[in-house]
């Protein structure tokens, strides 16, 4: 492995308490290796002290929702069931011990506390990388394993293709994939699967084959799912998760397999029509390269109106026509908002509703 501008340690993690975990995972985490690839000191602090968290004796874990629908709330996740489900993650993906990892998540994200999970239990050889847009900037290291959010997959794609080329799995989460992003999955190496998940559900518990174009997400094993009013409920045990409302709207297709539509709690009831956003974002993917969302404001007229929200410091030449052939007349938006910067999550994740809520500083225009 090859690293510019970037230091390289190894260090040995000592397990404090033998009786927390079995025997085969307390060996793992005693034997652990870790090689920085990042100089950010506060990267290298979080990923110890989440160590620290694990190795202590308390047998769980205190965490925060990621905060894209509301305010983030604290929530104790038990270690057990984070055991259960890097194995069931090392199950379906076949990853095997001495694979490597690459961690370019926020270790304070349960995205990222899970990478170390798996290293830990898997006894995978875990780098710790650059939490930012291109994770694969100055690496060139054929990585067995890489959890990623869209924004750097696409990053990945254009600027650093020859080492994610060299990657064997991906698993991508933390929001959808546009339609142009899929089309190019089909013409990379590595073998890329679509998460779905939430920290109560401690990572993914399903997975959307995007290497074989599959429109559908399929449970992992001892998972099932079935729906109330159209919402997602999910019974994954091995996880500590029974009979677990969501807000998401699918299409069941059967007890382990599902087509998801939309967040319900971002759903636009325009007109007496019911809107959601993100099916509407798919559809005008493949017209802008820029960050963008769909979001609803209160109208007089037709309660709930459509409007696009685009991260650009200069407007763009954006008329009604340009969304015929993609969206039904009463989708189209009514007005955009130019915002210079949204506001993100520590997940990275755009946050909607904190975005929407600065739009008296973005540049505004009415098709």
């Amino acid at each position: 492995m090859s690293i510019s501008r970037q230091s390289q340690h190894q260090l040995k993690v000592e397990h404090s308490n033998p009786k927390l975990l079995p025997l085969n995972q307390m060996r793992a985490a005693e034997n652990m290796n870790i090689k920085f690839v990042t100089t950010d000191q506060r990267t290298r602090d979080h990923v110890m002290e989440f160590i620290d968290e694990w190795n202590a004796s308390e047998t769980s874990i205190k965490t925060k929702t990621s905060g894209s629908t509301g305010t983030p709330k604290t929530i104790l996740l038990d270690k057990k069931y984070m055991i259960a489900s890097a194995k069931a993650t090392g199950k379906h993906l076949h990853l095997h011990a001495g694979n490597s990892a690459l961690l370019c998540l926020s270790p304070t994200t349960i995205a990222g506390k899970m990478m170390i999970v798996r290293s830990i239990v898997l006894d995978l050889e875990l780098y710790v990388g650059a939490i930012s847009s291109r994770p694969l900037h100055d690496l060139n290291k054929a990585f067995d394993f890489i959890a990623m959010v869209p924004m750097q997959l696409q990053q990945s794609i254009e600027h650093d293709s020859e080492t994610l080329n060299k990657a064997k799995k991906i698993i991508v989460g933390g929001g959808p994939v546009s339609k142009p992003l899929q089309e190019q999955l089909q013409k990379i190496a590595p073998r890329i699967f679509h998460t779905y998940g939430m920290t109560e559900t401690l990572s993914h518990v399903a997975l959307r084959d995007l290497s074989n174009n599959d429109s559908a997400f399929k449970a992992l094993p001892g998972v099932t799912f079935k729906e109330t009013n159209g919402q997602l409920v999910i019974d994954a045990p091995h996880v500590g998760a029974t009979n677990l409302s969501t807000n998401d709207q699918v299409q069941l297709l059967s007890p382990t397999s599902f087509q998801w539509i939309g967040r319900s709690d971002f759903t636009i009831n325009s007109g007496g029509i019911k809107l959601h956003p993100e099916a509407l974002e798919h559809k005008i993917s493949e017209r802008l390269n820029v960050p963008f969302f769909i979001s609803g404001l209160n109208d007089d007229y037709l309660g709930s109106k459509v409007v696009l929200c685009i991260e650009s410091a200069q407007e763009l030449e954006l008329k009604k026509s340009d969304f015929i052939g993609l969206l039904e007349a009463h989708e189209v938006p009514k007005e955009l908002y130019y915002f210079n910067t949204f506001v993100y999550t520590e997940s990275k994740k755009i946050n909607r509703i904190a975005t929407i809520e600065k739009r008296k500083s973005a540049k505004k225009s009415v098709l």
